[in-house]
């Protein structure tokens, strides 16, 4: 068994087909993504049997951190990632692994490891909906009261749902977000990553509006991969909540999923002091999965760590002020170290 840091791209892809376990953060488009949009370095590890044939492999970036010093993670800006394939090869991918942050980084892996010497967190959930091919099926499993209603309530104002890979509606969208997270006080993902993320991963994802009027009022980017599509990113105009254009964009997602049998839905990770997020992501017919990431030699402290501390609150509120145009720039410099 060798442990290699490059392969072919046509091993690699031929090797994530045979993978039931593989996610859309373990392909090589979503490296291309990643490493053109933050100039994060690919560590990839691939282990080969004694015929040259990959068994396993470890994604990995290397990645600078806000407060100095580096990071080799798998995956930034994902829910969920970690080792796939032949667990016979698991232990020197990870030694591996260990060997290249050296010193100079920490590690982390998003998934759990029990031994080794790494520090095991549960920091967020995700939220899991099983998918039928019968929708009304998957529609009886919604919560009667507030997102069957809202659903039913947004078309009868008016709102309509498109599918869409058009550069001017993914622009549209990277506007309301930002409206968004200007108004919670953190950064906003660049355009550069939604433009990348359409442009390398673009056979993975698909943008789907809430329109009213001939505009577009929200929006959410869904990943899909294997048997899976996952609710990535989503925003929405804080004039039209009232229309509830979040409820119609997801429910329109949700039944061209069912009518193109994926299994499950993944509604995306949440953190635990966010309940007002949970509770709405509850009443979609979700089941919890609870998320572990591991860390080594331990988890690092991080500026966002405790948000009811006063420097957090202090910088959300000056982001909160600070004018469109400057906090682009400064979301386009700093979103890089929030992955």
């Amino acid at each position: 068994m060798k442990i290699v840091s490059h392969i072919k791209r046509e091993d690699w892809e031929e090797f994530l087909k045979s993978s039931p376990d593989a996610k859309l953060v373990h392909t090589p488009q979503w490296k291309d993504f990643l490493e053109k949009s933050f100039n994060f370095e690919g560590k990839h590890l691939f282990s080969l049997d004694e015929n040259g044939l990959v068994i396993g492999m470890l994604p990995l970036f290397r990645s600078q951190r806000m407060l100095g010093g580096f990071k080799l993670c798998a995956s930034p800006f994902s829910g969920e990632c970690g080792f796939i394939g032949d667990n016979r090869s698991f232990g020197q991918i990870l030694e591996t692994a260990m060997d290249l942050a050296g010193e100079s980084a920490y590690l982390e892996i998003r998934s759990p490891i029990v031994d080794n010497g790494f520090e095991v967190k549960n920091l967020f959930s995700t939220y899991i909906l099983e998918l039928s091919t019968d929708v009304s099926a998957v529609w009886e499993r919604l919560n009667k009261g507030s997102v069957r209603r809202y659903i039913k309530k947004s078309l009868d104002k008016g709102v309509w749902v498109v599918e869409t890979r058009n550069m001017d509606d993914l622009k549209a969208f990277y506007e309301l977000n930002c409206i968004n997270k200007k108004e919670k006080g953190v950064p906003s993902h660049p355009w550069e990553f939604f433009r990348n993320m359409f442009e390398l991963a673009g056979n993975y994802t698909k943008l789907y509006l809430s329109m009213y009027e001939g505009m577009p009022i929200a929006g959410g980017i869904m990943n899909f991969y294997k048997e899976n599509m996952s609710y990535g990113y989503g925003a929405s105009d804080p004039n039209y909540l009232d229309h509830y254009p979040n409820n119609a964009f997801l429910w329109k997602s949700i039944q061209d999923a069912c009518l193109s049998g994926y299994k499950y839905y993944d509604f995306g990770r949440v953190s635990y002091d966010n309940t007002g997020l949970i509770n709405f992501k509850q009443r979609w017919g979700t089941v919890e999965k609870k998320l572990y990431y591991s860390f080594h030699p331990r988890s690092p402290s991080t500026f966002t760590e405790d948000r009811k501390d006063f420097k957090f609150e202090l910088a959300t509120n000056i982001i909160k002020r600070t004018p469109m145009v400057i906090y682009k720039n400064f979301s386009d410099a700093v979103f890089k170290y929030f992955g």
